[in-house]
């Protein structure tokens, strides 16, 4: 800021400030890093002592969820949340749906209990478009049934750090809350007050702020692939790894998960920590596009009639409906000529059989899709069996945007000297994605973990022990303050202009800190100050807060008492 500018502003105080988007310098005397992955489709945490750190840094304990409908054990649990008719909560994850369904169940027999009951699932993608802080944001439930976000997000937080809790104290004894640092995930595509949102949600959750890092999914996931062995990659050539990461060298990471692509770009640096090339970018684009690909197949396959019967008798028949696809899912082989069997739930059949009285259940059938396209099908009243290329065209509007996404990038001038994609997140284990992704791209060096749905998660860990991997990034958008100048009528907008003391001001000028794509360490200033700034003959205080610090979530971050700020 000139001098010109800074006329008739002083500087009053400065002073530490806590704030409920960027915590202060984290406390170093931790035992325990513990990182949760919240994820649209499923969420789950994982853990590792200082000690293991230093010996193995890949030696991460993972919670088993184990779901009560399959007694299946998983490394996530579903991101479903139940509250009470009081709105008081009382399940999350598999159980949440477990007990959904039983109350469904007792509906059934005449109780009523679940409609009065608020069930919420896949609720991440509500904060996908938030763009102001001063947003209220309310989610429906599966009934449409409203809840303030912040309740709903932060009850899913506490119960997930209560269960990191429960896990560590019985294998550490003498463990307390204080020895825990906490990392939460979010994607790098989120606007700053999405990230605010679940940083302020982690608080309400009784999360301490001095404890607490927000990390970029995608930054996470690249620096656990720089940590793997060989064994431990399902693509790629031995060494590949050891080329990704050597100086010069540019790759991009594809966090394919269930609600978003979150697309980070790298570049690695002579000293071997790497800076971001191109900002980050995405879409909601994730796998659980492809599951509202397979429901609204089925609705068109059962018609109008059995499909309004099901949603008014029983809405579980579709949520039924997506998990039994979701198995199938990650199996679909475009390639193959074997056919793509899915079971329909019991109410599904039943509604279509009432609706098609007389038509037999083993038949034949075609359905046309949104995109003009035919989908050949055989029903024997258990399963929808299609083939392999059918089930393919599920995926085509995401996976088109996707690969149209990386083309773009490859042609600017930062990506295209790119040689790896380097691919994670639940969809990643898809067949139909990664085959895709292989034949557009040819001449890319392709990595994709054993633990592709899980790199996010185990990355976590790690960035929470050592966070000097990623030292540039670059500004998702232009920060500054407003000031106030002389008014000149060959620059100022009249209707800023006002008059003080015989002087003719402008109000409301944006005095940049930080531009668009600009480029700044990771650790350009390590503590978050604030300055009050006060103009003393308008007696007009306008308070600005300019924070730069080392955090996984960004850059420089800066808001005024009127919220300018340059998109």
């Amino acid at each position: 800021m000139d001098d010109a500018r800074l006329q008739n502003i002083k500087e009053t105080t400065i002073y530490e400030r806590k704030d409920e988007y960027i915590p202060s310098k984290i406390k170093e005397n931790y035992l325990i890093v513990a990182a949760i992955d919240f994820g649209t489709t499923f969420s789950g945490y994982a853990y590792s002592s200082r000690h293991a750190f230093q010996i193995d840094p890949l030696n991460v304990t993972m919670k088993s969820w184990v779901d009560p409908s399959s007694s299946m054990i998983y490394n996530k649990t579903s991101t479903c949340i139940l509250f009470t008719k009081e709105k008081e909560f009382s399940e999350f994850g598999f159980d949440a749906e477990a007990k959904y369904l039983d109350l469904l169940h007792d509906d059934d027999n005449t109780s009523g209990k679940a409609k009065d009951w608020y069930f919420f699932r896949r609720f991440k993608m509500a904060l996908y478009e938030l763009q102001s802080g001063d947003q209220e944001v309310l989610i429906e439930d599966e009934t449409g049934k409203s809840l303030p976000a912040m309740v709903v997000f932060s009850e899913s937080l506490r119960y997930l750090k209560q269960s990191v809790i429960d896990c560590v104290s019985k294998q550490l004894i003498g463990i307390e809350l204080t020895d825990i640092k906490w990392i939460v995930t979010v994607p790098a595509i989120w606007s700053d007050p999405a990230k605010a949102f679940m940083r302020k949600a982690a608080l309400e959750a009784e999360i301490d702020s001095k404890m607490l890092t927000i990390v970029l999914e995608p930054e996470a996931a690249a620096t656990f692939v720089k940590h793997l062995p060989v064994e431990r990659r399902v693509d790629g050539q031995e060494g590949d790894v050891f080329k990704t990461f050597a100086p010069g060298t540019k790759y991009i990471v594809v966090d394919a998960g269930g609600g978003t692509v979150d697309i980070m770009a790298h570049g690695v640096r002579e000293d071997g920590h790497v800076g971001e090339l191109i900002k980050a970018t995405g879409g909601n684009w994730g796998s659980s596009t492809v599951d509202e690909e397979y429901l609204d197949f089925l609705k068109k396959f059962i018609g109008k009639t059995a499909t309004t019967c099901l949603n008014l008798n029983t809405p579980e028949a579709f949520f039924k409906a997506s998990r039994e696809f979701e198995k199938v899912k990650p199996k679909i082989d475009p390639e193959s000529d074997i056919k793509v069997r899915v079971r329909l739930p019991y109410h599904i059949s039943e509604a279509y059989k009432d609706a098609h009285p007389g038509k037999k259940l083993n038949f034949e059938e075609s359905v046309l899709m949104k995109r003009e396209k035919r989908i050949d099908i055989s029903f024997n009243g258990e399963y929808v069996r299609m083939s392999s290329k059918d089930a393919k065209q599920l995926f085509a509007e995401s996976i088109t945007k996707i690969i149209e996404h990386l083309k773009h990038i490859f042609e600017q001038t930062n990506g295209r000297d790119i040689s790896t994609i380097i691919l994670v997140g639940g969809y990643a284990g898809s067949l139909v994605l990664t085959r895709v992704i292989k034949s557009a791209f040819p001449g890319m060096r392709l990595i994709i973990p054993c633990e592709a749905a899980y790199s996010v998660l185990h990355g976590a860990v790690i960035f929470g022990h050592d966070p000097s991997l990623i030292r540039q990034r670059r500004s998702k958008y232009t920060y500054g303050i407003e000031v106030f100048e002389i008014f000149d009528p060959s620059k100022h907008d009249e209707n800023y202009k006002y008059e003080k003391n015989g002087e003719f001001r402008c109000d409301k000028i944006f005095s940049k800190l930080l531009e668009v794509d600009e480029m700044s360490e990771a650790d350009e200033t390590p503590d978050t100050t604030a300055c009050i700034f006060i103009d003393n003959d308008n007696e007009r205080s306008v308070l600005t807060f300019v924070e730069f610090l080392q955090q996984g979530n960004g850059v420089c971050k800066n808001t005024s008492s009127d919220g300018s700020k340059e998109r």
